[in-house]
Order: structure tokens, then C-alpha cells, then sequence
């Protein structure tokens, strides 16, 4: 019987890979750091590299049990915009979940556990928020570059 948890898995790994393709094979380097004329809106890159961090924090730190250092606010305030150095970290955040995936089987997935920042929830709670978050993210960067498209578009700049 597969675990809960690798059979969600799949789809938080989607919805990340996607985000992380959306920020870098769908768009340049302006388009990335493009944000909409809206107070308190992110660009792309933003958003991309808030997501991994929040998919290391709750994925490898509350549920898998490893230690992670998270600092929320470097996310909005310097992202990193190495194409490369993003994807690397994607990928060593995926495989790094994965290798754990064997351990979280439902009896510890149900379990609770103390979240830095939501106090006492299960990893089954935690791997549930990540899926959503996760989905949000990546609506919030496709409507964000179509966002850039049409104001590429409707000002006539080059991509």
C-alpha cells in the first residue's frame, strides 16, 4: 500500500516544477523581475523563490524532521535570480523529500509535530498547506506573466 504521503507528493512536485518553469523557460529576465502596477504585488522571481523556501521549511523541516534555517522576509527582499542556483535548490529540495518519502508512512504522517510559525499540526496537515500553497504560487506566477505579456503587447517592448 502506498503512504499518503507519496501518493500527494506527486502533485506539490508538479505544481513546483511548474512554477519554477514558468519563471524560467517561460520568461527573461525582465519578465521575471516584472511586477504588476498593484500595491504590495510580486514579481515572478518573488514569487519562485518564496515557494522553495516554504517548500523547504514545512516539507524538509516539519514533516521530514531535518534542520532547516528559513528566513521568510529574504525571499521578498533578495531574491536570488541565478536561474541555475534556482533550479539547483528545487532540486535538491525535491530529492531531498523524496529520499524521506519511504519514512512518512500514515502512522507518522498523522502524527503531530510542532510547525515554527502554526504551533501543533500533523505532517499530514503540513504536506496538505505545502499542496496548496503550492497551487496558489502557481496560478499567482501564470497570471503574473500573462500580466507581462499583455504590457509587452500593449507597449510595444521588445521581450
Amino acid at each position: 500500500m502506498t503512504s499518503i504521503a507519496a501518493q500527494t507528493w506527486p502533485y506539490v512536485m508538479r505544481s513546483i516544477d511548474r512554477l519554477v518553469a514558468v519563471a524560467f523557460d517561460e520568461l527573461d529576465a525582465a519578465g521575471r523581475a516584472w511586477r504588476p502596477a498593484a500595491e504590495g504585488a510580486n514579481n515572478v522571481l518573488t514569487i519562485v523563490n518564496h515557494m522553495i523556501s516554504n517548500a523547504e521549511d514545512n516539507l524538509l523541516g516539519t514533516i521530514a524532521g531535518l534542520p532547516v534555517q528559513y528566513d521568510r522576509q529574504a525571499d521578498f527582499e533578495t531574491p536570488s535570480t541565478d536561474p541555475a542556483g534556482v533550479k539547483a535548490r528545487w532540486a535538491r529540495v525535491n530529492a531531498t523529500f523524496e529520499a524521506a518519502l519511504p519514512g512518512l508512512d500514515d502512522a507518522r504522517m498523522l502524527e503531530t509535530v510542532q510547525h515554527p510559525r502554526r504551533g501543533p499540526v500533523s505532517r499530514l496537515d503540513t504536506l496538505v498547506v505545502v499542496a496548496r500553497h503550492a497551487a496558489e504560487h502557481l496560478a499567482h506566477a501564470e497570471l503574473t506573466r500573462d500580466l507581462y505579456r499583455a504590457h509587452v503587447a500593449k507597449s510595444g517592448a521588445t521581450r
